[in-house]
């Protein structure tokens, strides 16, 4: 797409589906007063997930102001022990909304507003949206303070602008910001894949993983050798990063382009998505060298299913003859232009004879556009899946057994190392000894054997539940109840020198479903610190002079739960 970068004040909206091909976007202010160095960019490629606007350094604090970057309304708070954790959004009158997450805290009269709406309802997450008049915002206005709040792994800010009506984000690089960087992206491998029944590389049938070598001024090339021979269908894959300035961090690159005899096979652009496209990204990667390995290969091969939209050219495949060749480049490219390509020459080669595993009665060809195998059942084991819920056509391989401590045989289907876009929903019919028991759950067994909780209800006599995950799944019983305990008092101290009664709360299996804290049986907002474990109660008006009588009840996924009482004097 060809971008254009002016500083227009109106952006448009053409439907809920436009892209940005002919959009203009208006300059913004900065959301920090400090230099802006990037920790994450725009469009990054993650397992499961795309990212959705700029992470900007914090000094490696918290408490670092927060900006509003233009003139608009405050339209929706988010409270949350996860994902965004704490965030404000703000409506500009432009067709923009901007987006603060991982907050700290906020700052002055919308703190008041958040903690009076959690009194209200008693609850700390929260979802608030506030009505159009009552947080204008002027451009430059402090709204918050930066922190590591929900599932940040560290102080930062992350930044978002979207369109206002679509909810699509938009990379902020669009809005006037600018960084200086002059250092081009690196290539770490290049991986060529034989696709289909007859296609083979290098004689075998397998993905060949190739290292590089170069990097001066911007051009590699494959180690030790500059051809790769093949016969049938041909897909590429190329891992890379990019560091923006002087930031040390792997970021992703703005631009992927494959050419095949110097003609665009495949391009994809990291400019705007929906956020129903996130899981299309594991059919962009390479999963199955992901989950084996930790290393990702964007693909150049688009299946069926996969219709996220920043990908624009879809050819990423070439199918090679003998006598064939084929001359190989990708280029990468980061938002400000810097480039770095590797080439390579694929030949084509006589056809060989590869003799292919045969295929186990255990194993079904499901069909990804869901006329056939879309409804599975093993005795009292049962999936169901919708039309695209795969990416592609897949062999999922199935299986049953037994294990002591388990409500149900341990059925499989498919393993961890295959992904989904939509969940589908499994369905196991407990045993009968276990039929009525109030606190099963369906557990889930990945690919080391671990065990987690999928949760699921009792439905038709059977446990139900939907999910993305394939691997082995059976019905456990969860009769132990959250640990709770108070981590920064002991009973009876005076707190009067705290700033907060602070609580270590878990659980071992189905989660932390609900926390409070009470004082002298009056609720008090809890605050949930989900990553560090951690439910803390900042001492306020709410605690008398002298003894208060302490309260804490967690429960967890299935119901158990767990009270603690002490007292404090204050």
């Amino acid at each position: 797409m060809k971008k254009l970068r002016s500083a227009l004040v109106l952006a448009f909206v053409l439907s809920a589906f436009w892209g940005v091909a002919q959009e203009s976007f208006p300059n913004y202010g900065k959301p920090l007063d400090i230099p802006i160095y990037l920790s994450a960019t725009f469009g990054e490629i993650r397992p499961n997930h795309i990212h959705a606007g700029l992470d900007i350094k914090t000094q490696g604090v918290e408490g670092k102001k927060v900006f509003a970057v233009a003139d608009g309304y405050i339209s929706r708070i988010g409270v949350s022990p996860y994902g965004y954790g704490n965030v404000l959004y703000i409506t500009h009158y432009d067709g923009y909304t901007s987006v603060y997450a991982h907050l700290q805290r906020f700052s002055g009269e919308i703190a008041k507003y958040v903690k009076d709406y959690q009194y209200k309802h008693k609850k700390f997450a929260s979802q608030i949206y506030p009505d159009k008049d009552k947080f204008p915002i002027k451009k430059g206005d402090l709204i918050a303070y930066s922190g590591n709040s929900g599932g940040s792994g560290g102080p930062h800010l992350h930044f978002e602008i979207r369109h206002t009506l679509s909810e699509k984000p938009v990379n902020p690089m669009y809005f006037g910001y600018k960084i200086e960087d002059n250092t081009r992206p690196l290539i770490q491998g290049v991986s060529v894949y034989p696709l289909g029944d007859e296609a083979t590389l290098e004689g075998g049938i397998k993905p060949m993983y190739f290292s590089v070598e170069g990097g001066d001024k911007g051009r590699y090339t494959l180690k030790d050798r500059n051809i790769v021979r093949a016969n049938g269908a041909i897909g590429f894959g190329i891992r890379a990063f990019d560091q923006v300035g002087t930031s040390t961090n792997k970021n992703g690159p703005y631009l992927y382009e494959l050419y095949l005899d110097d003609e665009l096979a495949f391009q994809m652009e990291c400019d705007s998505f929906s956020y129903s496209e996130p899981r299309y990204v594991n059919s962009l990667l390479d999963y199955r060298r992901y989950k084996q390995k930790k290393t990702s290969y964007v693909r150049t091969e688009t299946d069926p299913f996969n219709k996220l939209q920043m990908i624009e050219k879809r050819n990423g495949t070439v199918t090679v003859n003998e006598g064939d060749t084929v001359n190989v480049r990708f280029k990468i490219a980061d938002y400000v232009g810097n480039t770095s390509q590797i080439s390579f020459k694929l030949v084509g080669t006589a056809p060989v004879y590869v003799e292919r595993p045969e295929r186990r009665r255990s194993e079904y060809f499901v069909k990804a556009d869901g006329s056939l195998n879309n409804n599975i059942t093993i005795d009292d084991f049962n999936v169901s899946m919708e039309r695209g819920t795969l990416f592609r056509d897949e062999w999922i391989q199935t299986g049953q057994r037994d294990e002591r401590g388990c409500c149900s045989r341990i059925y499989r289907f498919g393993d961890e190392e295959l992904t989904t876009f939509k969940q589908f929903t499994v369905r196991i019919r407990p045993d009968e000894a276990w039929a009525d028991h109030p606190r099963k759950y369906i557990a889930y067994f990945d690919n080391s054997g671990k065990v987690s909780s999928l949760g699921g209800k009792m439905k038709g006599g059977c446990m139900e539940v939907a999910t993305r995950s394939l691997g082995e799944f059976t019905i456990k019983i969860d009769s132990v109840a959250p640990t709770v305990k108070a981590s920064n008092f002991k009973d009876g101290q005076s707190v009067s020198a705290l700033k907060s009664l602070r609580f270590k709360i878990s659980d071992d299996m189905t989660g932390i479903e609900t926390y409070d804290i009470y004082l002298d049986d009056v609720w008090v907002l809890g605050q949930y610190d989900a990553k560090n474990a951690l439910l803390y109660y900042e001492i306020d008006e709410k605690m008398k002079k002298g003894t208060n009588n302490v309260k804490v009840v967690v429960t967890d996924g299935v119901g158990n739960n767990k009270t603690l009482k002490m007292k404090v004097v204050y």
